[in-house]
């Protein structure tokens, strides 16, 4: 089985990408999603785990890909997209460079979950309803080093 802290980071790390990544610039120039209710679909373009059983990377992809709706509320939106990315990490993380701006998103962030690093970047464009997000993730994933690609894509599909 593949250790489950690594499970609980990668879920986090999907998180991250699945965060609203939808933008609209403010007077003050923060950048905020749209409040209202989303749809969102999560797909694993690539895993490359060499030291890990077949089935490990097969429950991966399982695990990783996958379609939900979430709402976001005026109160979720004010905080801002990278507070919310925030918010939705497990482990220690910390960001080199974060900007969500001019209807890009350029991120890149490290993680530290029981001493295991993994390296992310997010890059993709953001309209205020909808989003297209790859995000990138290599470091040790748990069973030795190991990387994965994620596809995010975010659209708006009414009120809360």
């Amino acid at each position: 089985m593949p250790n489950t802290k690594f499970a609980a980071l990668a879920l986090g790390a999907a998180a991250l990408a699945t965060a609203p990544a939808v933008l609209i610039a403010q007077n003050d120039g923060q950048m905020l999603p749209q409040a209202g209710e989303y749809r969102s679909q999560v797909t694993l373009q690539s895993l490359d785990m060499p030291n890990a059983p077949p089935q490990v990377a097969d429950m991966m992809r399982s695990m990783m890909s996958r379609e939900f709706t979430y709402c976001l509320t005026p109160e979720d939106v004010a905080e801002g997209y990278r507070a919310m990315t925030d918010r939705s990490q497990q482990g220690d993380c910390t960001y080199e460079r974060f900007d969500a701006s001019g209807g890009e998103i350029d991120a890149v962030m490290s993680c530290t979950t029981d001493g295991r690093r993994v390296d992310m970047t997010m890059q993709g464009t953001g309209t205020p309803t909808s989003s297209d997000v790859t995000m990138r993730m290599s470091g040790d994933m748990g069973m030795g080093p190991g990387s994965m690609t994620m596809h995010v894509t975010h659209q708006r599909i009414g009120d809360c």
